[in-house]
């Protein structure tokens, strides 16, 4: 019996076809055998979906559809995934220990304008959770926590940061890890991305990618610029 359930949450600013086409590329390399459930902004064709309305583009509003998702799975573990991102069906065959959250670190960004990938330098600061795996209570219980801190945003809401890495203001005691796997996942860093704004001084936040930390071409993926221009058409 599977042990593990996708969970994707969106707030729907992509173009559909786009959209759809990370979707069926998620279905094609994941060879659709893990229940999904998708908590929307728009009534989507995915899996169980749960459509809470156009709440808006927030990172409150991101963790509350993770809460809302997490709800309803019924597998021990989840896997978290957002509507930008190209997964391996590698990435989705760890499980972690019961009271860790884990991340994915090696993944690339495709970004528009750029003609190569690239990676964060420092691997203790990639991640997110977009790649995260972590028993299900065990995230239940950190974000049912949050919420019950912060029922609505406020002027003293927190910016907020990943299950594990940033609980100290919740009072939860949660460890996590960084992992790697051996093929990479790419994320795309488009313009209605919520970190887009972020990536874009990417230089100033990270430095400059060493050259180990960028490439035109990646095996599973080919050309970054032919990537990046078959999913958004630019």
């Amino acid at each position: 019996m599977n042990d593990l359930t996708i969970l994707l949450k969106t707030a729907n600013q992509l173009n559909e076809d786009t959209a759809k086409k990370i979707r069926d590329y998620f279905l094609k390399v994941t060879e659709n055998k893990y229940p999904i459930i998708s908590v929307s902004q728009k009534p989507l064709d995915f899996g169980k979906n749960i459509c809470v309305g156009e709440i808006g583009a927030s990172k409150y509003n991101s963790y509350k559809q993770d809460l809302i998702g997490v709800r309803e799975v019924k597998t021990k573990y989840v896997a978290c995934i957002d509507d930008d991102t190209l997964y391996t069906s590698e990435h989705f065959l760890y499980r972690p220990p019961d009271d860790t959250f884990s991340y994915e670190t090696n993944y690339w960004f495709a970004e528009p304008g750029k003609d190569f990938y690239w990676r964060v330098n420092d691997i203790n600061k990639r991640g997110g959770t977009w790649g995260l795996i972590s028993d299900t209570k065990l995230l239940l219980d950190n974000l049912t926590r949050r919420f019950e801190i912060y029922p609505a945003p406020s002027k003293d809401f927190i910016l907020w940061g990943e299950p594990g890495i940033n609980d100290g203001p919740y009072g939860v005691a949660s460890k996590y890890e960084r992992r790697y796997s051996k093929k990479p996942c790419v994320v795309f860093a488009h313009k209605l991305s919520m970190g887009y704004t972020q990536l874009k001084r990417w230089h100033r936040r990270y430095g400059h990618p060493l050259p180990e930390d960028k490439t035109e071409s990646l095996k599973q993926f080919g050309n970054a610029k032919d990537l990046f221009n078959s999913y958004f058409n630019e």
